[in-house]
């Protein structure tokens, strides 16, 4: 069935952008000051045709506005609405400031006839832009350029500062836009519009304008548009910068993670500017930062000093985490570090197939399948979800403000990091329902069917997500599941990842294992997050793996016949699968599947397949769950994969589904362990191994004949392998 199109109405941007002015005059006139008020009605005021191209201004990414670009059928007059926004302040000519931004975002042909107006000599087409822009800026003054005829096509946005502060009271952040709207109109964006109750997000003007000053500090650093050394020269350090509230813990992060940005980027231009940037930040890897570069300076007796303050008094887990490492270190002569010990102490290792190395987690997932354990890639969703779905009601429906607009997922206490501070009575009261898994089962799995699907910002919505809940808190102490989720309320932002790769039940225990490959280290978060996991009661370790040719690993080679070559608009018409293990056919598996198209005569021709052999055939919809069933824990073998893997994939998306196995092709596997041959096709192959190939181009006979490449491949690559060893 066809979904049907959604359209916009004609002047959508005028009812988004109304919205936004709705929510701030009704929910946020306390954190307006005179300017942005005197905007506010500036715009209320523009007739309505200039309204409208006010908005399709704001759309607009530049600054820098073509006239003859803003031409729109469904307002009237163009020119005069924009006439008109230039009467009332909201454009303006260009300026001497303006030339050079202005300058940059011309095109090259455009510099190229501003240049050949005064320097004709000057311009070579063939040049880069960036050479004629250098050109442009060398020969000629600002005053050519201002009074140029294309500069008379321009107009300058002078409203900008306005509506930047204006959109951040309404979205929380100074990177969404207008384009949010239509998203959600479209069904693109889902927004929390059921359940939302329009509220401000800060207390007061204060608050409000102190995050966005800080907000807009540190997006200014991380998009590249700060000249360090041009700021290093006019810096008057730390106390230029306006103090922060008590009470406004998301300002006073937002300025320590500026001032750590500041002071890793200044350490090589101005070291003893960085040092009082880093200093004065309370960001774990800004003290982590300066500690060290203390260290290299010889000031080994105040940072032993300032680490024993931190190993005493420190409430965050990442910083106490480097604090006691770097002192056993360098205090104590301890070789390792404790990322290092925990890899090597908590661990087991494993021998994995080589064919996983690009998908580790799945190769140790589905040796411990084979073990007959349940196995998960669980990572963070697991805790996430549980979190989320535990404190549903208290997080989103019973706080009136949780939320500020419905763009918003995560509540307000979420992003302070305040959910036991505000809703402790409220939390130990929930946390009540663990006395049995049964009751806690009842009632996640009410609230997963109620709100399925609405945004939360916690985790993501999967159909699988309530069986693997069930199956940990059958396996878990609940006592255990209680103490973690608790601490997860208290520190949720230093506890929302980090969380090990897989969960494994056998014996009916639970354990958690975070996988890594040789090479692979620890992450601080995720030593943090272990470290809470093993204090809570869990059993955690680290998977350590190392790479081999395992002989029992399962392969299941897979053939198929298509109505032609291309997937996006050609289709299955039988499928035939092999399972190889130890060198051993053990299982086949084929059907001829209806393509939902017509068969080709040289389709026909090729393979033998008609159009009425497959008319009563069942679609692939119909053999999805049987073939996921066969192929389930084996690497997918094909001759030339990537066309069978190509199309199985293609199916599987238009039922809405995923399919992800790791892969292994033939003809790539024959080309490296028997080189020289004239050719590496199936029939060609078989014709030099002496395999029967007595049904070529039927999807079972061509898999049957694959797996016995395939075993004259893993001969060979056994023989290299003890070789090696």
């Amino acid at each position: 069935m066809l979904r049907k199109i959604k359209t916009l109405p004609e002047k959508y941007y005028l009812d988004h952008f109304n919205e936004i002015i709705h929510f701030l005059t009704q929910e946020c006139a306390d954190l307006l000051d005179e300017a942005s008020q005197k905007f506010i009605r500036s715009y209320q005021e523009l007739p309505h045709g200039a309204q409208c191209m006010f908005v399709r201004v704001v759309n607009r990414q530049s600054r820098f506005i073509n006239i003859d670009k803003m031409i729109y059928k469904e307002i009237e007059e163009c020119p005069l609405q924009l006439q008109t926004l230039a009467d009332r302040g909201f454009l303006g000519k260009l300026s001497s400031k303006d030339i050079q931004g202005w300058l940059k975002e011309l095109t090259k042909e455009q510099l190229i006839e501003l240049l050949s107006r005064h320097h004709a000599d000057a311009v070579k087409k063939s040049a880069s832009k960036t050479t004629i822009l250098e050109q442009a800026e060398q020969v000629c003054s600002i005053n050519q350029w201002l009074t140029s005829k294309l500069a008379d096509k321009f107009l300058v946005k002078k409203f900008e500062d306005y509506l930047a502060y204006l959109l951040f009271l309404f979205f929380g952040d100074i990177n969404s836009g207008l384009n949010k709207f239509s998203m959600r109109d479209l069904g693109v964006l889902r927004t929390r519009t059921k359940d939302t109750k329009s509220s401000a997000r800060f207390n007061s003007i204060v608050q409000a304008k102190s995050v966005f000053y800080y907000r807009s500090k540190v997006e200014k650093v991380k998009r590249n548009e700060l000249d360090f050394k041009d700021y290093a020269r006019h810096s008057k350090g730390v106390s230029v910068y306006p103090a922060v509230e008590d009470d406004c813990l998301q300002s006073a992060k937002l300025r320590d993670e500026y001032f750590y940005l500041l002071g890793k980027q200044l350490l090589s231009i101005d070291t003893p500017l960085a040092m009082e940037f880093l200093s004065a930040s309370s960001y774990h890897k800004a003290q982590e930062k300066w500690l060290r570069e203390l260290y290299k300076m010889g000031e080994k007796e105040k940072v032993k000093a300032e680490l024993e303050q931190l190993i005493d008094n420190s409430l965050d887990d990442a910083l106490l985490l480097f604090a006691e490492d770097f002192y056993q270190r360098k205090y104590h002569q301890s070789k390792l570090s404790k990322l290092t010990q925990t890899l090597r102490e908590d661990s087991v290792e494993l021998v994995i197939d080589e064919l996983y190395k690009d998908k580790v987690e799945m190769g140790v997932k589905q040796y411990y399948q084979r073990q007959g354990a349940i196995a998960f890639r669980t990572e963070n969703r697991l805790f996430n979800a549980l979190f989320g779905l535990t404190f549903w009601q208290e997080l989103y429906n019973l706080q009136a403000d949780s939320i500020a607009t419905e763009f918003d997922r995560r509540p307000k206490m979420v992003k302070d990091n305040t959910i036991y501070q505000e809703l402790g009575e409220a939390i130990e009261q929930r946390l009540l329902m663990f006395s049995t898994p049964q009751q806690a089962i009842f009632y996640l799995t009410k609230i997963a069917t109620q709100y399925y699907g609405q945004p939360n910002g916690m985790f993501r919505w999967n159909a699988k997500i309530m069986e693997i809940i069930s199956i940990f808190l059958h396996a878990a102490p609940l006592q255990v599941v209680v103490k973690h989720l608790r601490a997860m309320a208290k520190n949720y932002q230093g506890l929302k990842d980090g969380y090990p790769d897989l969960m494994i039940v056998e014996q009916g225990k639970v354990r958690f294992e975070e996988v890594k490959a040789p090479g692979d280290s620890i992450r601080p978060n995720q030593f943090v997050t272990m470290n809470a996991l093993q204090g809570a009661g869990f059993d955690v370790r680290v998977c350590r793996v190392t790479w081999s040719v395992d002989p029992m690993q399962p392969y299941v080679v897979v053939d198929i016949e298509t109505t032609g070559g291309k997937h996006p608009q050609h289709r299955i018409t039988e499928i035939g699968a092999v399972k190889v293990v130890n060198g051993e056919v053990v299982d086949t598996w084929t059907s001829l599947v209806n393509p939902e198209r017509h068969i080709s005569k040289f389709i026909t021709k090729l393979t033998g397949i008609n159009n009425s052999m497959v008319a009563d055939a069942p679609l692939f919809c119909e053999l999805a769950d049987r073939f996921t069933d066969f192929v389930q824990g084996c690497i997918f073998v094909a001759h030339n994969v990537n066309f069978d893997y190509g199309f199985i994939k293609k199916e599987y998306q238009r039922i809405e589904r995923k399919f992800s196995m790791p892969k292994l092709c033939t003809v790539r596997e024959s080309r490296k362990y028997f080189p020289g041959l004239k050719s590496y096709s199936l029939a060609n192959l078989c014709e030099h191994f002496e395999i029967p190939l007595v049904n070529h181009h039927r999807a079972l006979c061509d898999a049957q004949a694959t797996a016995q490449i395939l075993n004259l491949v893993n001969e060979r690559k056994y023989e290299f392998s003890e070789a090696i060893t």
